[in-house]
C-alpha cells in the first residue's frame, strides 16, 4: 500500500485479489506476522490456560477456522457457511451488513472496492453480534479487559459501531506491539472449560 486505509498504516495493510472457484474477492488485510500472532497465543495460554498442553496448537486451530487466521479490514472475506460458500464483507476484523454479504455467487470487484473503502460511520449494521477476529471476540468479552475504553454494550446505532470500530483498530495497533492481544484474552477468559478441554468454543460455550 502507498498510502494509509481507513486509519491503518500503509505499512500494515496488503491489498488481496484472490479467486475461490467461482467467486472473485478483494480483500484489504492487516500484516499479522506468525512471530507475532505466536507471541499473543504464547501470552495467552501462559496467563490463563496454565498445564493445558494443548492449548497453543488448539488456539491456533481455532483461528484459522474461524477466519483462516486472516484480519480483513475492508473487503471479502469469503467463507463456507453451512456448506455454501459466501461472500462475507468485514471492517476493522468485525463483519458487516453490506450489500450481498452472507449471499453466495459472485460480486464484481469493483462493487467489493466500493464495500472495502466504506466509511465507518456508514456501516449500518454488524453481524456476529460485532465479534472481531481472529477468534470471533465478542465485544463484552473484550470489555473485561478494557473497562476503561467504554465499550458500547448493543451495536445499534452508528455511533456504537463507530466507537467499536475505532476501538477495534487502536487496540489492534497496540497489540501488534505487545505480547498480549487483549482480544484474545478477552476470548480465553470467556471459554476456559472448551478450551481446556481441547475445543473451539462457539459464543455460548463456557
Amino acid at each position: 500500500m502507498q498510502e494509509d486505509f481507513l486509519g491503518w498504516p500503509a505499512t500494515l495493510v496488503q491489498r488481496c485479489e484472490y479467486q475461490i472457484e467461482d467467486m472473485p474477492g478483494l480483500a484489504y488485510v492487516l500484516d499479522v506476522k506468525p512471530e507475532t500472532l505466536a507471541r499473543w497465543v504464547e501470552a495467552g495460554c501462559s496467563a490463563l490456560m496454565v498445564g493445558a498442553t494443548h492449548c497453543f496448537d488448539r488456539t491456533l486451530k481455532c483461528a484459522l477456522g474461524s477466519t483462516g487466521a486472516a484480519f480483513v479490514i475492508g473487503g471479502d472475506l469469503i467463507a463456507t457457511r453451512s456448506g455454501v460458500k459466501k461472500n462475507l464483507f468485514y471492517r476493522n476484523g468485525v463483519a458487516i451488513v453490506a450489500s450481498k454479504s452472507g449471499t453466495p455467487g459472485a460480486v464484481p470487484i469493483a462493487e467489493q472496492e466500493q464495500i472495502a473503502h466504506m466509511p465507518e460511520k456508514d456501516v449500518s449494521g454488524m453481524l456476529e453480534c460485532g465479534g472481531v477476529a481472529l477468534w470471533n471476540t465478542m465485544p463484552y468479552q473484550f470489555a473485561v479487559k478494557a473497562i476503561d475504553l467504554g465499550v458500547p454494550a448493543e451495536m445499534n446505532t452508528p455511533d456504537r459501531r463507530e466507537k467499536w470500530l475505532e476501538i477495534v483498530r487502536v487496540e489492534m495497533l497496540k497489540a501488534l506491539e505487545s505480547p498480549e492481544n487483549r482480544f484474545l484474552s478477552g476470548w480465553m477468559s470467556a471459554h476456559p472449560i472448551t478450551l481446556r478441554a481441547g475445543e473451539c468454543p462457539d459464543s455460548r460455550d463456557p
